[in-house]
């Protein structure tokens, strides 16, 4: 047999209610709420003469709740809970200015921050980075945008082309020194550092040459930053990407290997979530990044 159904009360007594039922006080509540005590009183009135329960027992100056109104806070502070939660997620993704953002360190550290006071001066946004080398699901989480390094498509997602990208190898003046490559059997003498863990770089290099290289060593890291400083610390050579590494080669902590550079399939990509919203936003964050992108 079905149960009759009962209406619920509106939604705005409930703020009074949990804050009163937390301070066991209704001047308490009134100034959490910025509202009188009266005003705090009467919503708590209208709520239980709406459910037709008694939800505060009223003893002298003493305010506690009833065993019903126990039962109906528990559900009454999840519901004002999760109306927050899922407020706030509402705004960030349709009225905040601002844009969640992931990268790689290496990008945002040479890159993006560099010149990001240039960005928010232009345009008023607001950019909160969040820095990772693990490939982000836009739609799994709470961020707008991602720079990808990558081959499109990417589904469910919009990608615009940041950027080309050349790849060469890559050593400190002294590791290049003292393993100077001039012919096939130099390149047994070598330690290779891997930039991630997923894919063999170096195989690239290999099909370009049309030889296996047979290095005596590999170095894997996980992360784009932390090949950059084995590399300039002399512990064997990289595939550095073009042009976001063209200021460790100006600066001389980096030497190209005979100045020869490959075209790589993947690029540079600004990738974001769908939002009618934000477009215009994204538009200026593309503009803007396109720019950095060429004047590493």
């Amino acid at each position: 047999m079905s149960h009759p159904a009962f209406p619920s009360p509106p939604i705005q007594y409930l703020p009074a209610f949990v804050a009163a039922a937390e301070h066991n006080s209704f001047k308490l509540a009134a100034e959490q709420l910025n509202i009188t005590p009266s005003a705090v009183s009467q919503q708590i009135k209208s709520l239980e003469t709406r459910i037709g329960l008694t939800l505060f027992s009223r003893q002298g100056k003493e305010l506690k709740l009833t065993q019903a109104g126990e039962r109906f806070y528990q559900f009454a502070a999840t519901t004002l809970m999760h109306y927050k939660q899922g407020w706030q997620g509402f705004a960030d993704l349709y009225i905040a200015k601002h844009i969640r953002i992931s990268m790689t360190d290496y990008v945002a550290n040479r890159i993006v921050i560099p010149r990001l006071a240039e960005f928010v001066e232009q345009t008023g946004i607001q950019l909160d980075i969040h820095t990772s080398s693990d490939y982000q699901d836009l739609q799994a989480n709470t961020l707008d945008a991602a720079i990808r390094f990558g081959t499109p498509p990417w589904p469910d997602h919009q990608a615009r082309l940041l950027s080309e990208v050349d790849i060469a190898a890559v050593g400190s003046p002294g590791y290049l020194r003292q393993h100077p490559i001039n012919n096939r059997r130099d390149w047994r003498k070598q330690t290779l550092i891997h930039t991630r863990r997923s894919l063999n770089d170096w195989q690239r290099v290999e099909q370009a040459l049309g030889y296996p290289l047979n290095a005596k060593q590999h170095l894997w890291f996980d992360s784009y930053e932390s090949a950059v400083q084995a590399s300039k610390n002399g512990l064997g050579l990289m595939l550095a990407s073009f042009p976001i590494s063209e200021m460790d080669i100006r600066s001389g902590e980096l030497q190209t290997l005979r100045d020869k550079r490959f075209a790589s399939e993947e690029k540079f990509y600004l990738i974001t979530k769908p939002n009618d919203q934000k477009e215009k936003r994204y538009q200026q964050l593309y503009n803007w990044l396109q720019q950095v992108f060429s004047e590493p």
